[in-house]
């Protein structure tokens, strides 16, 4: 079930013996991508760094406050990219992108932070929700001078409202690009394409904290 606005997210559980932990979005996002690829349910994996630790509360710890009664677990929604036919997940985010200073920039986001830039700051990791915003392909691009001020606003998540950024908040995402662009998921490039589908998949992970 996903998050509703003004409800406590997540249940008091420790992490299981045995199960993993991830310290980055790689080591989540590998981790999840292994549980999708088989027909088992999300086991819970714990979550000691990244961008989802970060939206929590970055509670500190370590591996021990998994294993005590510290810990909390939730489901978290996963972002399923197929991108030129061939399917990848994402836990955080998705980015589509040849340069930040020029041609369409497309970011999709599960959760509101990536790195240091709160690029969604409506967003949340249990909403059932993909929260995209673009620039370049259905209105006109951002000029480099807006582009550089944008980027500066990025880390409050002042960048938004926006009339050259759109933004949308759907269950699926489509587009075509005029040529490939670089992919980039949860921070780490994966490839290019020209063709990219995103849905969200909601409670499609879990994770302990």
């Amino acid at each position: 079930m996903t998050v509703r606005r003004n409800e406590p997210w997540g249940t008091a559980a420790m992490l299981p013996d045995g199960a993993p932990i991830a310290s980055s979005n790689a080591e989540l996002r590998r981790l999840t991508t292994c549980q999708r690829t088989g027909d088992a349910p999300a086991a819970p994996v714990g979550v000691v760094g990244g961008d989802l630790w970060r939206v929590v509360g970055a509670p500190a710890g370590g591996a021990d406050r998994l294993h005590s009664g510290h810990a909390r677990t939730a489901p978290i929604d996963l972002i399923e990219v197929t991108a030129d036919g061939e399917t990848h997940w994402a836990c955080v985010g998705a980015i589509a992108r040849n340069s930040w200073w020029r041609g369409p920039v497309v970011v999709a986001m599960s959760a509101e932070s990536l790195g240091p830039w709160r690029l969604a700051p409506a967003a949340h990791p249990n909403d059932g929700r993909l929260h995209v915003l673009s620039t370049g392909l259905d209105q006109p691009g951002l000029s480099v001078a807006q582009r550089a001020l944008a980027r500066r606003r990025l880390r409050s998540g002042a960048h938004v409202p926006h009339p050259a950024i759109a933004v949308r908040r759907v269950e699926r995402w489509w587009h075509r690009f005029d040529r490939p662009l670089g992919l980039w998921l949860d921070g780490e490039r994966v490839g290019r394409c020209r063709e990219l589908i995103l849905a969200i998949r909601p409670d499609a992970a879990v994770i302990v904290f």
